[in-house]
């Protein structure tokens, strides 16, 4: 069994106006920013015959899939990037490099968001690895990539690891015994 992991391609979204963010303004940036166009480009296939698509329900993900799959896509909440706005202060102002910094670091701590996050990620790989094919895309997230990485290997899949995917890369995993 394949499976490829592509991250969305890049966002035309720039970030935000001003030296110091206040939380209301971050939320409205992110909220353009899920909705933003993408940066199309071509993506090598691997040479793999793809068998079955699926994507986040989130816009810049379900363009990419549309652009590099043919066939019917499905839409997946459970591969929706992860969201952690809810849990930052906000009455903070600051600038937005340390708003991405504490954002990661409360996206990869242990909170009730992360943890359910893993949870649905689990049973999503329980169900593909029901599937009659054998060679499956998803295109999701960078933290959610790192994530279904992490499950794979936990089930004994080998493939090409990252740290930070790239957009619009495939990555491979695969597993022999299917």
């Amino acid at each position: 069994m394949k499976i490829g992991l592509v991250r969305h391609f890049k966002v035309k979204q720039s970030l935000p106006r001003g030296f110091l963010i206040g939380h209301d303004a971050l939320t409205d940036w992110f909220a353009q920013y899920d909705h933003a166009e993408v940066n199309y480009t071509t993506i090598d296939m691997r040479a793999i015959n793809w068998e079955l698509c699926y994507a986040s329900t989130m816009s810049r993900a379900y363009k990419t899939a549309r652009h590099i799959f043919k066939g019917e896509i499905e839409v997946h909440d459970d591969l929706r990037e992860v969201s952690v706005l809810n849990l930052m202060n906000k009455k903070r102002r600051l600038p937005i490099i340390l708003w991405a910094i504490l954002i990661k670091r409360k996206t990869l701590s242990a909170n009730e968001i992360t943890e359910s996050t893993k949870k649905k990620l689990a049973d999503f790989v329980d169900k593909l690895l029901t599937k009659p094919e054998k060679e499956i895309l998803i295109v999701s997230h960078g933290f959610i990539m790192m994530l279904l990485q992490q499950e794979l290997i936990a089930r004994g899949f080998t493939g090409e690891l990252f740290r930070n995917p790239a957009n619009g890369k495939v990555y491979i995993f695969e597993k022999s015994d299917f």
